[in-house]
C-alpha cells in the first residue's frame, strides 16, 4: 500500500531589507504569510522594476501560483522593503484545506480569486503605462530642447564616459546609456559614482559615447531625475541635453532615424 508523503509543517523565515523573496518569471510552490515587516511587489518594464503594491502583516505572497496549480511562473517580484518575518506554507497543506470547503463555497472562491488574477494583471499593465508617461514627462520638463525633440526614442546599450562639467578633466565616471532621443537620454550608473561627485537634479555633466565605431559624440547634459536601478548598487539617471555642437547634433539625428 502506497503511503502518502507527509506534508512539511509551516516554517518561519527572516528576510533583511532589500532581500529578494520571490523573483518574477521563476517557478515556485511555496505560499507565504507576512508575520512582521513589509514587502514590495514589483513588475518589470524593460530594464526597470516598478513597485505596484506594498504588503503588510497578514497579507499573502505566492497565492497566484497556488491558484494556477503551481504550473505558472511567478507573476511579480517580491522584495523586503524592511526587515520582515514570513511564514512559509506548503501548497499541499492549502490544497487539503481547500478541498474541505463545501462545493458551493469552493466554486465561489475559485471564481472570485481567478477574477482577482485578471484584475491584478490589468492593474500591473496600467501601472507600467503610468510610469512610462511620468518618465517621459520628467525628461521633457525644464528641457530647453523639448520643442525640437522627436517623439521617437531609441533603445540602446552604449558605454559612456562622463564627468561633472566644472571638474578637472581627469574625473572619469562610467555609465551605460539605455535610451536616447534628440533631447535627452537615460543612463544606468553605479550608485558609488554619486559618492564621488554630486548627482542631483540640475547638476550638469560632460558626456561622450560612440554611437557607432569611430563615431564619437560629445554633449553636455543636466540631470532631470534619478531613481533606483535593479539593485542598491545601481541608479538610473534621466538627463536632458543642454549643449551639443551642430556636427554632433547631425550624427545623433542620423543615429536616431528609424
Amino acid at each position: 500500500m502506497k503511503t502518502e508523503k507527509k506534508i512539511p509543517p509551516p516554517v518561519r523565515l527572516n528576510f533583511s531589507k532589500d532581500d529578494l523573496i520571490v523573483k518574477e518569471g521563476d517557478y515556485g510552490i511555496a505560499v507565504y504569510e507576512i508575520i512582521t515587516g513589509k514587502a514590495g511587489v514589483y513588475v518589470e518594464s524593460g530594464n526597470t522594476e516598478i513597485m505596484i503594491a506594498t504588503l503588510t502583516p497578514g497579507m499573502i505572497i505566492g497565492e497566484m501560483a497556488f491558484l494556477a496549480g503551481n504550473t505558472s511562473p511567478r507573476s511579480a517580484t517580491v522584495r523586503a522593503i524592511e526587515d520582515c518575518c514570513l511564514e512559509s506554507w506548503h501548497p499541499r497543506m492549502l490544497a487539503n484545506e481547500y478541498k474541505k470547503m463545501p462545493i458551493t463555497l469552493r466554486y465561489m472562491a475559485d471564481k472570485s480569486l481567478r477574477r482577482l488574477l485578471r484584475i491584478n494583471k490589468k492593474i500591473s499593465g496600467l501601472s507600467l503605462q503610468q510610469k512610462k508617461a511620468e518618465e517621459n514627462q520628467a525628461l521633457t520638463s525644464d528641457d530647453p530642447w523639448a520643442a525640437q525633440r522627436s517623439a521617437y526614442r531609441k533603445k540602446v546599450n552604449l558605454g559612456c564616459v562622463y564627468r561633472p562639467k566644472n571638474n578637472p578633466s581627469d574625473a572619469h565616471l562610467l555609465g551605460r546609456i539605455r535610451d536616447m532621443s534628440k533631447g535627452g537620454l537615460q543612463m544606468v550608473i553605479k550608485t558609488s559614482n554619486s559618492l564621488k561627485y554630486s548627482h542631483v537634479p540640475g547638476d550638469e555633466f560632460s558626456l561622450s559615447t560612440n554611437l557607432t565605431p569611430g563615431r564619437e559624440v560629445k554633449m553636455t547634459a543636466k540631470i532631470v531625475n534619478l531613481r533606483k536601478g535593479y539593485s542598491p548598487a545601481t541608479t538610473i539617471v534621466g538627463m536632458s541635453f543642454s549643449h551639443m555642437t551642430n556636427e554632433d547634433q547631425k550624427r545623433l539625428g542620423f543615429f536616431l532615424m528609424p
